[in-house]
């Protein structure tokens, strides 16, 4: 099925559809809220068919964010704490080693837990935050994603649909916005062939004009 994915019954069912551009090697998928709700509600029927149980759900920043709550709707897992990591000072200057720029604000110690976030994209947040669960005492970690992508270094325990496209989340609108409309006045596009192209990612024109105005 492409499009409405809401009557998928399980992951494998789940097919979006690409977008793709002139002269564009790079194609794209735009889910929306409602789809990643939906995935989100198969991702937790997964993992209670598995039997898996935590005390708490440990979302990565800023990715896992938006779909966090209802990931605690689905599985009843109440206990909620946020962790971020990066791993560059500025454009091309990487850390040598990744900094923990938002640390957790309660113990997690003998705790299992659920790491979450949008895509396991190079992976290599999961796994580093995953090491520093473990490191902080936390008895079990269940990486669960949204989105999968082969490439990366890890494959989470429970994934949504697996894709090589370039995803534009609903909840990076202004920031996707900002990429593109760099990228594509440099491509030569005009302000209406850019919008035309950021409608199909599901922007409103009243979106890209306050965008636009205040970029």
């Amino acid at each position: 099925m492409f499009g409405d994915i809401s009557s998928a019954t399980k992951i494998d069912e789940i097919k979006f559809k690409n977008i793709a551009f002139p002269n564009d090697p790079i194609h794209y998928i735009a889910p929306t809220y409602d789809d990643m709700n939906h995935i989100t509600f198969l991702l937790a029927k997964q993992m209670r068919a598995n039997g898996i149980t935590a005390d708490r759900i440990v979302t990565l920043a800023k990715g896992g964010w938006p779909m966090t709550r209802s990931l605690v709707d689905f599985t009843k897992i109440k206990e909620v704490a946020s962790i971020g990591v990066k791993f560059y000072q500025k454009l091309n200057q990487r850390y040598e080693v990744p900094k923990i720029y938002q640390d957790l604000p309660v113990s997690v110690k003998g705790e299992s837990v659920i790491l979450f976030d949008d895509v396991a994209d190079t992976g290599k947040s999961l796994v580093y935050v995953k090491d520093y669960l473990l490191k902080a005492g936390v008895k079990q970690v269940t990486t669960v994603t949204l989105f999968y992508k082969s490439h990366s270094v890890i494959k989470p325990d429970f994934y949504g649909p697996t894709t090589a496209a370039w995803i534009v989340f609903p909840y990076e609108s202004r920031e996707s916005f900002s990429f593109f409309q760099r990228k594509w006045t440099k491509e030569g596009l005009s302000n209406e062939e850019i919008d035309s192209r950021m409608k199909q990612f599901g922007a409103r024109q009243a979106w890209l004009d306050e965008y636009r105005l205040f970029s």
